[in-house]
């Protein structure tokens, strides 16, 4: 294919626009990604749940499945891979209507991996605080007695490492070494503790 039959094409044109605007906005977005610009949290979609007032309508649930799928990300890179799926159709000799077949799977499949891309990142994510919800029921040592009426000090391992609170007990006057599983969150640096 000539040069110039190469830019009067419009299905070249198409192509070509696709996958330079697309491409334009992928190196965009990595950039502000770099730089921290329009910093927003990774979020794989609305659930499945909140179409719904507790009543679960398959077809509806699945429809809201299918629209997960699709995000800006997703859409610019299903952009770029339509034009660049047809314009490899097209430079490789292929006829209009197998570059547009190839366009679309590119297309599709582009969409699809950085939709699973971005749901990996997004599983990836922690904030790595300790819930009150993780804490009880944990396990650990006493680290400074406890006695009878007032506080001591705990080690309790949690999300592999080890974490120190200022504890209390119902169970007597606890001593160093003492085995404990918390039972309670008092606040944010107390919890209440009973020996295993």
């Amino acid at each position: 294919m000539t040069f110039l039959a190469f830019i009067t094409s419009p299905l070249m044109g198409i192509y070509f626009l696709c996958a330079v605007f697309g491409g334009t906005l992928i190196i965009l977005q990595l950039l502000m990604m770099i730089f921290g610009i329009g910093d927003a949290d990774i979020d794989d979609g609305v659930s499945s749940g909140d179409l719904s007032d507790g009543s679960d309508i398959d077809g509806l649930a699945q429809t809201a499945d299918i629209f997960k799928v699709l995000s800006l990300r997703t859409i610019i890179a299903g952009i770029t891979f339509f034009g660049l799926g047809g314009l490899a159709g097209l430079t490789g000799g292929t006829s209009k209507f197998v570059s547009v077949i190839l366009a679309i799977a590119s297309s599709l499949i582009a969409i699809y991996l950085v939709y699973y891309l971005y749901l990996l990142l997004a599983n990836l994510k922690s904030d790595g605080s300790i819930s009150e919800k993780t804490l009880v029921g944990s396990l650990g040592n006493v680290y400074i007695k406890i006695p009878a009426t007032g506080t001591g000090k705990v080690l309790i391992n949690q999300q592999e490492r080890t974490m120190e609170y200022e504890a209390i007990t119902a169970s007597g006057e606890l001593k160093s070494g003492t085995p404990i599983v918390v039972v309670r969150v008092v606040s944010p640096t107390t919890v209440e503790v009973k020996p295993c």
